[in-house]
């Protein structure tokens, strides 16, 4: 898994290095909602969205001492 250092809401350091795509679908509805809080909430594109929501969820589970 890659390294990452959140900076503040809405920013992470990643290890480039250590990075690797992934593809995935979704459908129209769902892209537009991601693509309205992408502007909404000033991120620079899609994928620092979803990495966002996803190391918040991580977080949550781990909080709620949810296994993994």
């Amino acid at each position: 898994m890659e390294k990452t250092i959140k900076l503040d809401e809405n920013t992470y350091i990643l290890d480039m290095e250590e990075i690797h795509v992934i593809t995935f679908k979704l459908d129209e509805d769902f892209l537009k909602t991601i693509d309205d809080l992408v502007k909404r909430l000033g991120y620079n594109n899609r994928s620092d969205l979803i990495r966002d929501a996803i190391m918040s969820y991580i977080d949550y589970l781990k909080e709620n001492e949810r296994s993994l």
